[in-house]
């Protein structure tokens, strides 16, 4: 059995990416550090890092060890922070990572009532396309778009928000208003490339819609851009293209909303929402991530239902939409 005090080296040294960077974080000299994982190396009888004088990387045997141990001896900090502190003041940091948009536009702005109600806990939100691990990264809550596949965390359903086609008042006059998705072809569209590749666009047709379209009878439709512009990533990049007038992009209401209450935008096919591929990570539907674990920490645990309290309820201007029709 591996010493436990050579343990906590290996993980920051992982996390870290350098023997000293982990030394900086763990307050001791670098030699310490390499003491302990030269140690732990011998205890276990393999060798845990490819050590070159340019990068250090993990070894098959590493990588396998480090995603058993990190997660129990951050289990083995809490516990230890739980025991010492109050459940009814929950204190410390709380890593989050969210996706860029829904983090700026609809998180960040909450976060300050949450850091009213607890006061001794502190928030380190990271925004990231990519959703992160929650045990390789150290991230204590994931908010992405994906529904979450692991086996070693939860996922729950957050919110939901509309995400609607949108163009400027300037474009539609040149090239005209879509009536049905299958026109949508003949349009320039701004494209948003994700990690995975172009996103392609699911919509849905919204039950009760009264508007005249064509293909009355469909109430699904996927698009593949093949516009002359994509962006790659970040969506408000594709709306300010929008804005100067080169094309239709898909927006999140609560992103374009204001466009809509000044007129530089309008709604294209109000009778249609964009449906979203939770595969892909792409669509309205949010997902809050945290470990699964019997005893979640405590300054998590009221995170995570601080969220699930304020978003149950939010409306995200959907009762403003269908004024804003182009």
């Amino acid at each position: 059995m591996p010493e436990i005090r050579n343990l906590q080296p290996f993980v920051q040294a992982v996390r870290c990416g350098s023997f000293i960077a982990a030394a900086t974080r763990l307050q001791v000299t670098p030699p310490a550090v390499s003491k302990s994982i030269a140690a732990l190396e011998r205890e276990l009888g393999v060798r845990l890092f490819n050590r070159t004088t340019r990068k250090l990387s993990l070894t098959s045997e590493g990588r396998q060890f480090f995603q058993r141990v990190a997660p129990l001896l951050s289990q083995l900090d809490e516990a230890v922070a739980d025991v010492r502190r109050s459940p009814e003041h929950p204190e410390g940091v709380v890593k989050v990572s969210v996706t860029p948009t829904f983090g700026r536009h609809c998180l960040t702005p909450v976060i300050a009532e949450f850091l009213q109600r607890y006061p001794l806990v502190e928030i380190d939100i990271s925004y990231d396309e990519v959703a992160p691990s929650l045990v390789n990264d150290g991230v204590d809550v994931s908010i992405q778009h994906a529904r979450g596949r692991g086996t070693n965390h939860v996922s729950r359903p957050l919110c939901d928000y509309p995400i609607v086609l949108v163009a400027s008042q300037d474009y539609l006059e040149r090239k005209g208003v879509p009536q049905s998705p299958d026109q949508l072809a003949e349009h320039d569209f701004i494209g948003i490339r994700m990690p995975f590749g172009l996103a392609a666009l699911h919509l849905e047709r919204l039950p009760g819609g009264t508007r005249k379209r064509a293909n009355r009878g469909e109430k699904a439709f996927i698009h593949h851009p093949r516009g002359r512009l994509t962006v790659a990533g970040q969506p408000d990049t594709s709306l300010i293209a929008a804005l100067s007038g080169a094309g239709i992009t898909p927006s999140s209401v609560p992103v374009v909303l204001p466009y809509l209450h000044s007129g530089a935008l309008k709604i294209v096919l109000p009778d249609y929402r964009v449906r979203g591929d939770e595969a892909e990570g792409v669509g309205p539907r949010i997902y809050v991530h945290y470990p699964h674990r019997q005893y979640l920490p405590a300054k998590v645990r009221v995170f995570v239902d601080y969220l699930l309290e304020r978003f149950r309820t939010t409306d995200f201007g959907k009762a403003e939409l269908d004024k804003y029709s182009a």
